[in-house]
């Protein structure tokens, strides 16, 4: 935490009443936009690691029941009785 509250420090600047400091701009906004800009690194962080950690997708490149179908029949577990009869089923 203590990097945080340093990190915040040197964003916001020397202080509301103290000029803009580290090129922030005057007036009122110097004074969150530490908060803000550590908020949206933590924010992107969160972020990243969720994605990072997120299990991928089911593979898009599965085969077709009539592909499965085909390669069963040409292994030869079935005949071709058996494969007509199931390839009209599927249809």
């Amino acid at each position: 935490m203590e990097f945080l509250s340093s990190f915040n420090s040197w964003c916001s600047g020397p202080g509301f009443f103290q000029g803009a400091g580290h090129g922030w701009g005057g007036g009122f906004m110097p004074f969150h936009m530490g908060s803000i800009f550590q908020l949206l690194i933590i924010g992107l962080i969160i972020y990243f690691v969720v994605r990072m950690l997120k299990k991928p997708a089911t593979p898009t490149d599965t085969p077709s029941p009539e592909a499965i179908l085909k390669r069963r029949y040409a292994n030869g577990e079935i005949d071709e009785q058996t494969f007509k009869s199931m390839k009209n089923d599927l249809k």
